[in-house]
C-alpha cells in the first residue's frame, strides 16, 4: 500500500511539475498544420548552464486564431515559451502557457518580447548547427521550425553573422 501511495504521489508531483513548466509538447504523430507556419528561426546559444533564447516568426494563413501551447526539441531537455514585459522600468520574464497567432496574421518571437527558453542543450551542439523545434497548437496540430544556432552576441536581422567590435 505504501509503495502504491508513493507511486501515486510521484505521478501527481510529476504532473504538477509538467503543468507548471509548459510541458504541453506536441505529439510526435500530431499532424502538421496547413495554415500555421514558422520562419526565420534562430537560437542564441549561451554558455552552459545558462538557457538559450530562441526567436522566430509564426504566420497564420487561416481564418481563425490558433494558440501555441508548448514546444519540444530533441536537441534540448526543455523548451518553454516565455514573455518579457517591462513593469515600472524593470524587465520581467515569465513563462506563458499559451499565446495566440492571429487569424490572417503573424506573431514574432523576438528579444524583449515572446521567445523560446531552451534548457540543457545536447552535448556537441555548436554555432552553425540547425535544430528542429516542434510547437504544439491548441487544435491538436503542430508547427515545425528549423532553427540556426547563433553565437551569444547575435542580434535580430544579422543574417547569421556575429557582431564585430
Amino acid at each position: 500500500m505504501i509503495a502504491g501511495s508513493v507511486s501515486a504521489c510521484m505521478l501527481l508531483a510529476t504532473s504538477a511539475w509538467a503543468a507548471n513548466h509548459g510541458a504541453m509538447a506536441p505529439a510526435a504523430d500530431a499532424p502538421v498544420s496547413t495554415t500555421v507556419t514558422a520562419s526565420d528561426c534562430w537560437i542564441r546559444q549561451l554558455p552552459a548552464p545558462a538557457p538559450s533564447g530562441g526567436f522566430l516568426v509564426f504566420h497564420n494563413a487561416g481564418s481563425q486564431a490558433v494558440n501555441l501551447v508548448g514546444a519540444r526539441s530533441s536537441d534540448y531537455a526543455e523548451v518553454m515559451i516565455h514573455q518579457t514585459k517591462e513593469e515600472n522600468g524593470i524587465s520581467k520574464m515569465s513563462m506563458v502557457h499559451q499565446v495566440a497567432v492571429p487569424a490572417g496574421g503573424q506573431l514574432a518571437f523576438k528579444p524583449g518580447s515572446y521567445h523560446m527558453m531552451l534548457e540543457q542543450a545536447r552535448a556537441g551542439l555548436k554555432v552553425g548547427d540547425h535544430v528542429q523545434v516542434d510547437f504544439a497548437l491548441d487544435n491538436g496540430q503542430r508547427v515545425t521550425a528549423q532553427c540556426e544556432v547563433k553565437p551569444a552576441n547575435a542580434m535580430p536581422g544579422m543574417a547569421g553573422h556575429a557582431m564585430k567590435h
